[in-house]
């Protein structure tokens, strides 16, 4: 199960750390023991050792992997003023790399990307950020609550994505939320699949303008049908059993389509305004029919997608995909649930080790490094027995990198970073005082 140190090291080499540290600044002259190279070895051996990290565990870990003592309010203050760009250039680059060892020469035309927001609650006499929102709707301050809301999506490689910490008070819709991250990370060729907590129609049309594709649940909006494109013959009216997986876990049977029709959006006003149908008319949408299998009832439930697919000139495929390839993608959307479980769970995403906005940011992007790593160490070795192995022993190859970071350039008496001087003037002195 154990790996050897070089290959993390040469995932997350310390020339990498030392050299966004000087590009982003996070040496600070007062901060000679927390410096962000710190920082970030100890929030990472405290994310994979502590599913509910605390500013208490974070002084405990540093003591642990330095031999100093470091109060546990000075990591308050660290997470409040520490550039969190420097841990999200860390996740980029990690990104990039995990990208190119998982699909290597690979390119696809379309990039599945699923979409969804989480939130975690907090009363406001404890957080001053976020959106706020009351205790059961009701008013006054002894109730009063604040949902820390941020957007995520996972590609196809299950790699995770970071789009939005949601700020404005108006985003504790979706549609804002959602639809306005997506239009801002829109590049030409990705497929947003999401739920229908979006259902804008001028925010899916900016999407479509951006050449990008969505798929989404139909959520009350009014068509227009151009033509039936496809339809099945009757179903079975007698609902087969749902089949077994491995084990006792339950895999429901695959989606049924019933038929696929070519529409536009248009409601009453837009029928009756020709600069309205000719708005519309930009964005021609399939409209696929089709059953799921609901467990708890034991019943086939209609539901509806709507996508922006193109229709293939054999009228069998939307895009890349046959039609029921496409439910199957919907079905896929359950993997962004998931990983909101993965980080609650594993990383402690339900409970903030910093309530101010600029710690929140750090934890997240901390979060998404720990997770992307914990993928990559899974794939590497293995590991099948669950997230909490995984975690254990990826904590050993963390800890063993660590030291050998300390070792090398954080140990007491040490040189330090071999930046050196040219860390510029915010952290000479920090740097040189090692």
């Amino acid at each position: 199960m154990k790996l050897p140190v070089q290959k993390l090291l040469a995932l997350l080499p310390p020339s990498l750390l030392d050299r966004l540290a000087v590009q982003y600044a996070v040496n600070a002259v007062n901060q000679i023991r927390l410096t962000g190279q710190a920082v970030f070895l100890c929030l990472l051996n405290g994310l994979v050792n502590h599913p509910k990290l605390t500013q208490r565990l974070l002084e405990e870990t540093y003591q642990q992997l330095h031999g100093h003592t470091a109060d546990h309010s000075s990591f308050g203050k660290r997470l409040e003023q520490i550039n969190p760009d420097y841990f999200a250039a860390l996740f980029r680059d990690l990104s990039r790399q995990m990208e190119a060892r998982m699909t290597p020469g690979d390119s696809h035309s379309l990039r599945p990307r699923r979409v969804d927001a989480t939130t975690v609650v907090l009363s406001a006499k404890l957080l001053a950020f976020g959106i706020h929102v009351h205790s059961g709707g009701r008013a006054g301050t002894d109730h009063a609550k604040r949902h820390i809301k941020t957007v995520f999506a996972l590609g196809e490689d299950g790699l995770p994505e970071f789009l939005r910490l949601c700020r404005a008070q108006t985003e504790a819709n979706d549609n804002p939320a959602l639809g306005d991250a997506m239009i801002a990370a829109t590049r030409p060729g990705d497929l947003w699949i999401v739920d229908a907590g979006l259902f804008d129609r001028d925010r899916l049309l900016q999407i479509h303008q951006k050449d990008g594709f969505f798929l989404v649940p139909q959520h009350g909006q009014k068509l227009r049908v151009r033509e039936a494109v496809w339809a099945a013959p009757a179903p079975d009216p007698a609902p087969p059993p749902p089949a077994r997986g491995a084990g006792k876990k339950r895999t429901p049977p695959p989606s049924r389509l019933l038929r696929v029709e070519r529409a536009v959006f248009e409601n009453s006003n837009d029928a009756v305004l020709p600069s309205r149908r000719r708005k519309w008319s930009q964005l021609p949408l399939l409209v696929l029919h089709g059953e799921r299998w609901d467990v708890r009832r034991q019943a086939w439930q209609p539901w509806t997608l709507l996508t922006n697919l193109p229709l293939s000139a054999d009228r069998a495929h939307a895009g890349l995909f046959t039609f029921v390839e496409v439910l199957e993608l919907y079905r896929s959307r359950w993997g962004i649930e998931l990983f909101f479980k993965f980080l609650k769970q594993h990383l402690s995403y339900a409970h903030l080790t910093s309530r101010n906005e600029n710690g929140i940011q750090v934890l997240i992007w901390m979060a998404l490094i720990t997770a992307v790593l914990l993928i990559w160490y899974q794939r590497t070795t293995g590991i099948d027995r669950g997230w909490r192995s995984v975690k254990f022993w990826f904590a050993e190859a963390v800890r063993a990198w660590t030291q050998e970071r300390l070792r090398t350039e954080l140990a007491p008496g040490g040189t330090g970073p071999p930046c050196g001087a040219r860390c510029g003037p915010a952290s000479t002195g920090a740097l040189g005082a090692g």
